[in-house]
């Protein structure tokens, strides 16, 4: 299914028992249910729960607790089960929170809806897991919102692909690019705006300048970030790093942007997490340019 989040890879009624508790779908056995501790490790973890490794534990409990915090701010997790087992998620949040990429009022957002990531990695389709998460946002939002808004991509890859929201009569209200807001209003609503990054990097004199904006929101983002300060911290007062965590409103809201990556000026994304290696060289390469320019002079 060609359905994701931004953390599904870092590495390269139908009412039920109670409304928008548990929602039944088409296939045997299979709910959607609200988030609790039974399945935080999946949703933390970006559905990487077979991941074992040093990194995907930091990332779980930075994630983890921005969950904990929003949750208590008016979040909602949507989780996909079947017999016990989750299959997938979608989050379910209020556009005047920390939204990913826009801003508006009145309306439910989803930053990110994903399958396990071995179901998005054999780019498995057709099941009806995405539809009904979305359905369940939708019976969530109606509560207390007059619409759901979602930034999807005009692309053929399986993060957020602006086909799949117009197939659930999504509309389209703004494009940027391959960048789409797409919304579906239930009453009167205005539009959400895009976000517009309103920051200018400040390099060092004398030193390389790393300027790392990251959102706990984002398993990549957050497994980045962890890179960055690691292989930052390898070349000691040669280098510079300033970080800006988007998941605080203040700052998302002043800079508009909610991941980015900057070294001596120059942005730099891989779109997964950035790779230590790669990291590493382009640090070297901007502090032998340095070298070169001071003996030049």
């Amino acid at each position: 299914m060609g359905i994701g989040g931004r953390g599904a890879e870092w590495d390269h009624t139908e009412k039920g028992q109670d409304e928008n508790k548990i929602l039944q779908v088409s296939r045997t056995d299979v709910r959607i249910v609200d988030l609790t501790d039974e399945h935080m490790h999946f949703v933390a973890s970006c559905t990487h729960v077979d991941k074992l490794d040093e990194e995907t534990e930091k990332v779980v409990a930075v994630r983890e607790a921005w969950l904990r915090k929003a949750l208590a701010k008016g979040l909602r997790m949507k989780v996909a089960v079947e017999g016990g087992t989750p299959l997938g998620f979608a989050h379910c949040l209020p556009i005047e929170l920390e939204t990913w990429g826009m801003s508006g009022k009145d309306l439910m957002t989803v930053p990110c809806l994903t399958l396990k990531y071995d179901r998005v990695y054999r780019e498995e389709r057709g099941s009806g897991l995405g539809r009904a998460l979305m359905k369940s946002v939708e019976q969530e939002a109606k509560k207390s919102k007059k619409g759901v808004a979602v930034l999807a991509y005009a692309h053929d890859f399986w993060f957020m692909p602006a086909s799949f929201f117009s197939r659930l009569r999504y509309e389209e209200v703004l494009r940027e690019g391959d960048t789409v807001i797409m919304l579906k209003a239930f009453a009167p609503v205005e539009p959400p705006f895009m976000h517009r990054p309103q920051y200018r990097p400040s390099p060092v004199e004398g030193k390389v300048t790393v300027e790392a904006f990251w959102n706990p929101i984002c398993a990549t983002s957050i497994a980045e970030i962890h890179r960055v300060r690691d292989v930052c911290s390898e070349f000691g007062e040669e280098v510079i790093l300033k970080e800006f965590n988007t998941g605080d409103k203040g700052i998302l809201d002043t800079y508009q942007i909610s991941r980015a990556l900057f070294i001596d000026g120059a942005s730099r994304c891989w779109g997964y997490a950035a790779p230590r290696d790669e990291l590493r060289t382009v640090i070297e390469q901007a502090l032998e340019e340095k070298r070169r320019g001071r003996s030049r002079t």
